[in-house]
C-alpha cells in the first residue's frame, strides 16, 4: 500500500517495532479494501431505486396487465436501476384514499377512477354515449385525444401528473335473481330499485329512464343485492359482474357509458427523479398505455365469456329501445356538462363522438 514503506534505519535494531509496523500496514490495506467495497455497495444500493405503484384491483384486471407491461419496460429502459414495489388488490387502502395519498406526495403512483368530488369536470368521464364502440372510444379517450388532454389539465390542478388515460370497458346494469329484467324504458323500469354512485349525473340519468334510484356506496352493493334492498346495479363494466355472481341472473350490456380510468403520478415524486429517470417513467407509461388500448377489447370479450360460463345471461337492448334509451341519456346529461365545460368544448366532443 502506497505510504506504508518505512525506511527508518533503526528498524534493524528494533525488529519488534518493524513487525508492528508491517502488521499496521496490512491492517490499513485491509481496511482500505473493505471501505472501498462498502462504498461501492452503498453506491449500487442507492442506484437501485424502488418506487410504489398501488391500486385496488385484483390481478385479473386490466390494471394488473398494464402494471406488468410498465414494470417490464421500465426495467428494460433503466437496466434495472429503477424498480417498482407493486401493490395490487387494495392492500394500501381504498382507491380514493390511495388517490389522496398520491395527490399529497405520500405515494408515487396509482390507477383510479374519476372522482367529481375533486373536480366536478371529472364527471365527463361518466358521460353517456360519448362512444359506443371501441374505435370511437380510442378516438375520444386514447393517447393524444382531446379528452386525454382535458383530463391531463384537470389533474395538473390536483397536484398530479396524468401518465395515461386507460380503457377499462363499456358499462351496463345487472339484475338480481327473481326480478324481471327491464326491456322497455321507462315503463319496465318503474319500481326497479337500482344502485347508482352518489353523484348528480348518475342519479338524473336513471331517474329519467324510469328507475327507482338508490345512491349507495360500492361496498354495500353485494349485501343489498342479497337482501333485496336493491334489484340491480348500474354503471357495471363486465369485469365487475362476477363479483356478484351468486345473486345475479342477467347482465344488460347497454354500452351506455365508456369507463376511462386514470394513471396518476405524484408531481412531488416526479420532481424528485432525475431528468433521465422521468424520461424512463414516461416512456414506459406511454408504452403500457398503448398496450392497454390495443388489448382492452380482447380482454372485454374474455369477461363476457366468463359471465356466460357462470350462468348469467348477457343481453343487449332491442335496437329501437336502445335508440330511445340513448336519446334519454343524452338529453339529461349533455346539458349538465355543457354548463360545466362550455358549449365549444361540448360541440367539439359531439363531432368526435359522431353525434353531429
Amino acid at each position: 500500500m502506497k505510504g506504508c514503506h518505512f525506511t527508518n534505519n533503526k528498524e534493524k535494531k528494533r525488529p519488534k517495532m518493524k513487525m508492528i509496523k508491517r502488521a499496521l500496514c496490512r491492517s490499513l490495506a485491509a481496511f482500505s479494501i473493505v471501505t472501498s467495497v462498502s462504498m461501492s455497495t452503498l453506491s449500487f444500493a442507492q442506484s437501485q431505486q424502488s418506487h410504489i405503484l398501488a391500486h385496488v384491483m385484483p390481478t385479473d384486471h386490466i390494471f394488473h396487465n398494464v402494471s406488468a407491461v410498465f414494470m417490464r419496460k421500465l426495467d428494460e429502459l433503466s437496466d434495472g436501476s429503477v424498480s417498482i414495489r407493486y401493490h395490487p388488490g387494495g392492500d394500501l387502502g381504498d382507491w380514493q384514499t390511495i388517490t389522496q395519498q398520491v395527490m399529497q406526495g405520500a405515494l408515487p403512483m396509482t390507477m383510479a377512477w374519476s372522482n367529481s368530488e375533486l373536480d366536478p369536470r371529472l364527471d365527463i368521464a361518466n358521460l353517456g354515449y360519448v362512444a359506443d364502440d371501441w374505435d370511437t372510444a380510442a378516438r375520444v379517450y386514447g393517447p393524444g385525444s382531446s379528452m386525454d388532454e382535458l383530463f391531463s389539465t384537470i389533474y395538473d390542478g390536483l397536484n398530479v401528473e396524468l401518465l395515461g388515460t386507460l380503457p377499462t370497458d363499456f358499462t351496463g346494469f345487472v339484475v338480481r335473481r327473481g326480478v324481471k329484467t327491464p326491456e322497455i324504458f321507462p315503463q319496465d323500469a318503474r319500481g326497479f330499485k337500482i344502485r347508482v354512485p352518489n353523484y348528480p349525473m348518475a342519479i338524473d340519468r336513471y331517474r329519467a329512464l324510469g328507475f327507482s334510484v338508490v345512491p349507495m356506496a360500492f361496498s354495500e352493493v353485494h349485501m343489498a343485492l342479497q337482501t333485496g334492498a336493491i334489484d340491480g346495479r348500474a354503471f357495471s363494466p363486465p369485469y365487475e359482474v362476477l363479483l356478484f355472481s351468486d345473486v345475479l341472473q342477467t347482465y344488460v350490456y347497454t354500452r351506455e357509458s365508456f369507463e376511462p380510468t386514470f394513471w396518476l403520478a405524484s408531481k412531488r415524486w416526479m420532481a424528485s427523479l432525475s431528468e433521465q429517470e422521468r424520461t424512463w417513467v414516461r416512456e414506459a407509461a406511454d408504452h403500457a398505455t398503448r398496450w392497454a388500448w390495443e388489448n382492452a377489447e380482447l380482454l372485454s370479450q374474455g369477461w363476457l365469456d366468463k359471465i356466460r360460463a357462470a350462468g348469467i345471461d348477457v343481453v343487449e337492448l332491442d335496437p329501437e329501445v336502445a335508440k330511445a334509451y340513448k336519446a334519454t341519456v343524452l338529453g339529461v346529461e349533455w346539458p349538465i356538462m355543457e354548463r360545466l365545460l362550455g358549449k365549444e368544448t361540448m360541440d367539439q366532443l359531439k363531432v368526435i363522438a359522431g353525434l353531429e
